[in-house]
């Protein structure tokens, strides 16, 4: 938890510091501007790209995220997203909404007439305009995420219950229940027998000192999630500890508990490398899109291997590495030091050289090298 916060304390700083050495500002994403026809106004969001995506062809799920013109909110999400993708979740475009001017226009609690009908316009400002020009605009694939809070919160909730295909997945933090809760019960109810849910999931996180229009009524709704929630939604109701309204932690709860399977647990990492060729293939098929195994994960298991002697294993784990990601200076480089354990030199060198193929400045192998060749 610290290392989250720092990275979010950190990127903040960065925000609004101009480094001096090169007299550039930092940036964690740019804000775009588009005139939406729904929503009668001009709508900003901001977008983050994950490391490596102009290097890369790659396409990525998307986090759309409420509320994204609060900076603290926003550089969460790409501090939470970029951490955790190092190993235990896949890379993603974070886009963050501005609720602010038209925008503002998505209350998700019945009118008199008993009609949501700010909700369902802003629903089609996702559904025909924003989400359309993510995908005109970056290399996505279909996997997508919303996530509200508080109020937005709602929103989400709405979303998911009334128009579920339209994202694969629902992060609400302290949704503010109290506004409209019979309807959000009684809606709640009623879904499994009015929609479709197959592999949805739902995260919903509040915090023990939360306001009270979420404390009062939060447990009503977690029951009436047991009784109703269709089988195949899955779903977790979270209470954090120490935490007050919007737990600063609930977008990295949500990713681990939707992604779970991704991380390589101590007894994954055990597994043959045809067992986790076997793994990510199943998860490819669950999520709809190409998952792989981390490089920094099988490099670490690489080494691990060579620490218990099994030189020839970690050979073969680091081919299997290389297969995967077979522009990486490190990974060549990784690989001939496992030769060099094996007394095997020459194999070493030529990996050393591999390595500097991919990238003339890589220090590590031209250092090796010339201790190599003296």
């Amino acid at each position: 938890m610290r290392k989250i916060i720092l990275s979010f304390l950190i990127l903040l700083l960065f925000i609004s510091i101009c480094i001096s050495q090169t007299d550039s500002t930092y940036s964690i994403g740019k804000s775009i501007t588009i005139d939406s026809k729904v929503l009668e106004g001009e709508v900003t969001y901001h977008v983050h790209l994950p490391y490596g995506y102009e290097e890369t062809e790659e396409t990525y799920p998307v986090i759309y995220l409420m509320n994204g013109h609060l900076m603290s909110t926003f550089a969460n999400a790409v501090a939470t997203t970029e951490k955790l993708s190092s190993k235990r979740i896949p890379d993603m475009i974070v886009v963050g909404i501005s609720n602010t001017g038209v925008a503002r226009n998505y209350w998700a609690c019945p009118d008199d007439s008993g009609k949501v009908d700010k909700a369902e316009i802003f629903y089609s400002f996702l559904e025909k305009e924003l989400l359309p020009t993510i995908k005109n605009s970056y290399r996505t694939n279909n996997y997508k995420i919303l996530m509200g809070q508080s109020n937005t919160g709602l929103y989400v909730t709405y979303n998911l219950l009334s128009h579920p295909d339209l994202f694969n997945a629902y992060i609400v933090a302290s949704p503010m229940f109290g506004w409209c809760s019979e309807y959000y019960l009684e809606q709640t109810k009623s879904f499994q027998q009015t929609n479709g849910t197959a592999n949805k999931k739902l995260y919903i996180s509040y915090g023990d000192m939360d306001f009270t229009q979420v404390l009062d009524h939060i447990d009503d709704y977690k029951e009436i999630l047991k009784q109703h929630a269709p089988e195949d939604l899955q779903w977790r109701l979270e209470k954090l500890e120490n935490a007050g309204h919007v737990p600063l932690m609930t977008l990295n709860n949500a990713l681990l508990h939707f992604f779970s399977e991704f991380t390589m647990t101590p007894e994954r990492r055990k597994y043959s490398i045809q067992e986790i060729e076997s793994h990510f293939e199943k998860l490819s098929k669950e999520y709809g899109f190409t998952v792989l195994p981390k490089s920094g994960v099988l490099f670490d298991i690489a080494f691990d291997l060579k620490d218990e002697k099994k030189f020839d294993i970690s050979i073969e784990m680091f081919n299997y590495l290389i297969s995967l990601y077979p522009n990486s200076a490190l990974n060549y480089y990784g690989k001939g030091l496992i030769y060099l354990n094996k007394k095997e030199p020459e194999l070493a060198k030529e990996c050393f050289n591999k390595s500097l193929e991919i990238n003339p400045e890589y220090t590590r192998s031209k250092n090796i090298l010339k201790r190599l060749n003296q």
